[in-house]
């Protein structure tokens, strides 16, 4: 009796631990997305460096990724919490759990999707080209003979230098892409070459610019660890939603203005 009232007990402390193990197990299995939804809050980074996409204005955070994120935790009933992270720190910043995704325009590349998984492109932040009205360039095989303007060290300074630097009249430096600009408002230089968001953003007062489509991609994403695989499905469907919608278009005429494209010409 005694033996069977001892194995009895055994058997109760063993179920007991059992099913502490299974609790812990289930704790320990609970997915970004899952606490997410649980705390009703999702914590997201931004170098708010790099308007109109992030920048800080009166204080708040502001800009297209802003709008995006926060229409994002709309549909998912939660709120943001924006971390404002420099963009050298920001992947790290993901990657070692101090925040649970990245909305901050980042450049798709080989060496950051093997750290970081990225959503569906919300926006194509490629290289194209500015000219004047009534001087239209369309192909980048187009830059040969032209005296091209180009913002110091940026992609649209790289990729031209690379591409095409042999076969231009001439290129001028600036230090700021709107400098570059008003000297193609003002005919001193016959097309600037440039990431495309920051042309768009900077000419929105100049109603004689027109822009390129893109001529080389650098697709932008959202931004998860490599196991937030439940919550990347969870953007990706949103994503798919909005750009359905027309939200994304009305974004894209929102922080860049209306399109004065050789695309949107067609």
């Amino acid at each position: 009796m005694y033996a069977s009232r001892f194995m009895a007990g055994i058997g109760r402390v063993v179920l007991a631990a059992a099913a502490a193990i299974g609790i812990s197990s289930a704790a320990s299995a609970e997915t970004t997305l899952d606490k997410v939804l649980r705390t009703k809050t999702m914590t997201v980074a931004n170098s708010f460096a790099y308007a109109p996409f992030g920048y800080v204005e009166n204080g708040k955070p502001s800009g297209f990724d802003v709008d995006l994120g926060e229409e994002i935790a709309r549909r998912m009933g939660v709120e943001v919490k924006w971390e404002k992270i420099d963009f050298k720190g920001i992947i790290a910043a993901l990657t070692s759990g101090r925040v649970d995704a990245l909305i901050t325009a980042m450049t798709w590349s080989p060496e950051r999707a093997e750290r970081i998984l990225f959503s569906a492109p919300y926006y194509d932040a490629g290289i194209g080209a500015a000219y004047r009205e009534g001087k239209p360039i369309a192909k980048p095989e187009e830059l040969a003979g032209k005296v091209v303007g180009l913002q110091l060290g940026s992609a649209g300074d790289r990729w031209t230098r690379d591409n095409y630097g042999s076969a231009v009249k001439e290129i001028k430096s600036y230090d700021e892409i709107l400098l570059a600009l008003k000297d193609l408002d003002s005919g001193r230089v016959e097309v600037v070459v440039s990431a495309l968001p920051a042309v768009k953003y900077a000419m929105r007062n100049m109603p004689a610019i027109r822009v390129t489509p893109v001529w080389d991609g650098r697709v932008v994403g959202i931004n998860t660890r490599k196991d937030d695989t439940a919550l990347m499905a969870e953007f990706d469907s949103h994503l798919a939603a909005l750009k359905a919608e027309g939200f994304l278009d009305k974004l894209e005429a929102k922080w860049f203005g209306p399109a004065k494209s050789a695309m949107a010409a067609q």
